[in-house]
């Protein structure tokens, strides 16, 4: 499956993407050897588009709506899966142009026929233990799951969401089961967890890549700045500073 990579400046693309891998099996009663078995992805999203004040946002069974940022603060769900997704993201202005979408998330995204355009992120793993019924969620490092119905470099052209139609589409989302069955509030703690532990983790593993640079090649502080802020995760440093003593370095925001 061919792939083409795309910059777009103009605006911010990030997303929660979760998945579920199962195996179930399907026989026919009284006849032998009829056990069939299968592996799936089931999973949930929400997908972003930002352009300054403009946002673009799909959630799975829910539908798309596109509004302002003062509007997704002002609403907890969406505001805490936006700022997710802002950690979890690898590249915000870097999309990917498919020329087929990936079938093993097709249970996902259900109707998947206009979904050319996506994003890699790193994303939710959760795995089932057979043998306790534990949950055990961990990030994937990256992934192309992503998958949007829209082109997220036709933002500016969209019009904003009606207010009946927004509405409806709060009505639809509080229906969701992490929401009408309370799951939202201890998901939303394991997921920011692991989220933040693993952006510390990885961007621990720059600071000490960088440390090794700068220890052979004595680089100066513009250049470990400007290197840090494209291989880090999450928040940007406006300055990157070193100590003689034993290359450490220093973020200063």
């Amino acid at each position: 499956m061919s792939l083409t990579y795309h910059n777009v400046e103009n605006v911010e693309c990030s997303a929660v993407f979760c998945q579920e891998k199962y195996e179930a099996y399907s026989y026919r009663y009284n006849v032998p050897n009829s056990k069939v078995y299968r592996n799936g992805i089931l999973g949930d999203y929400h997908l972003f588009i930002r352009s300054g004040d403009k946002v673009y946002m799909e959630v799975r069974n829910v539908g798309e709506i596109v509004i302002s940022y003062a509007e997704l603060q002002q609403n907890k769900y969406w505001r805490y899966y936006y700022e997710l997704s802002l950690l979890l993201a690898k590249d915000k202005h870097k999309v990917i142009k498919n020329e087929a979408f990936n079938k093993d998330y097709v249970e996902i995204y259900e109707y998947s026929g206009d979904r050319v355009w996506s994003l890699e992120t790193s994303y939710i793993d959760l795995d089932i233990d057979k043998t306790n019924n534990n949950k055990n969620y961990k990030i994937i490092p990256s992934g192309n799951v992503g998958y949007y119905k829209v082109n997220p470099a036709d933002l500016d052209k969209m019009e904003y969401t009606s207010r009946q139609g927004l509405e409806l589409f709060r009505k639809i989302y509080i229906y969701r089961s992490d929401v009408r069955m309370g799951y939202f509030l201890n998901r939303s703690v394991i997921y920011k967890n692991i989220a933040t532990e693993y952006v510390m983790n990885e961007n621990k593993k720059h600071i000490l890549n960088l440390s090794t640079l700068n220890g052979k090649y004595c680089m100066n502080d513009d250049i470990l700045t400007k290197i840090y802020n494209i291989v880090s995760i999450g928040d940007k440093y406006e300055y990157l500073t070193s100590k003689e003593e034993g290359n450490v370095l220093i973020l200063t925001e």
